[in-house]
């Protein structure tokens, strides 16, 4: 691992890092919580952030991994998992994170959360993605799904086996006892709710686990989080 590096994050002091060749950032509290609790955004650290850094403000670490591109893909996931072990033995983190799911950053969170589940304290997720015959199959570029595939190593049979099978992550999560809120638009063309968030969130309630879900009305994939954050704060600070 390279040596640190510190700088100012929106007014905090953030310290940038390399492990296993990927930028690792984590943004620190003037006053952290007692427990040293922590944040991950997956995907897209800095936007629509309203939440985060309302979070940052009540004394909780905000941490970032910048392993773009790898769609929540196995050796995603065994990176994350690295880092989690990493940061928290180098910062006296919390053994649990939450983890901020936005658009495509929702397959990393779900793939990890599954993974992991005694690692995970919660689930924010926002427009996310969670079948990959929606996006980027679908809904996305011809070469963004080839990469997809490529780093999944399927192919489009293979791929599409994985896809059948994506409520069985929503079970174990849910058997796990791990708490969901999800936040989207009834009008998003970029990952339709009813083909990524609506199956999921069904199979929750089927099973009598914790989801919280915030539908907004006449909202397209953007602008991501509430207009008031308040419910997502809550459900953050009120995690194990």
């Amino acid at each position: 691992m390279n040596s640190r590096s510190e700088s100012k994050y929106k007014g905090y002091q953030m310290i940038e890092f390399k492990l296993n060749g990927y930028q690792g950032y984590v943004i620190l509290p003037e006053k952290p919580v007692k427990g040293y609790k922590w944040i991950w955004r997956t995907e897209f650290l800095g936007d629509f952030d309203q939440a985060d850094m309302e979070l940052v403000r009540l004394g909780w670490h905000l941490v970032y991994y910048k392993i773009s591109n790898q769609y929540g893909s196995p050796d995603a996931v065994n990176l994350m998992a690295g880092f989690q072990e990493y940061i928290e033995k180098e910062f006296k983190l919390y053994h649990k994170t939450v983890l901020f799911g936005f658009s495509r950053g929702g397959l990393y969170a779900v793939n990890y959360a599954v993974a992991y589940p005694e690692k995970v304290a919660s689930i924010y997720l926002d427009a996310p993605v969670i079948d990959m015959q929606s996006w980027p199959k679908v809904r996305s570029s011809k070469e963004t799904w080839e990469e997809c595939l490529r780093c999944y190593g399927f192919n489009e049979k293979t791929a599409l086996t994985y896809s059948h099978n994506q409520l069985g992550r929503a079970t174990i999560l849910a058997k796990e006892k791990i708490p969901v809120l999800l936040v989207t638009g009834d009008c998003d063309g970029t990952v339709p709710y009813e083909e990524n968030g609506a199956p999921f969130v069904a199979r929750y309630r089927e099973l009598s686990a914790d989801i919280k879900v915030y539908i907004k009305k006449g909202c397209d994939h953007h602008p991501h989080s509430l207009s008031d954050v308040t419910p997502i704060v809550d459900f953050v600070t009120n995690s194990d």
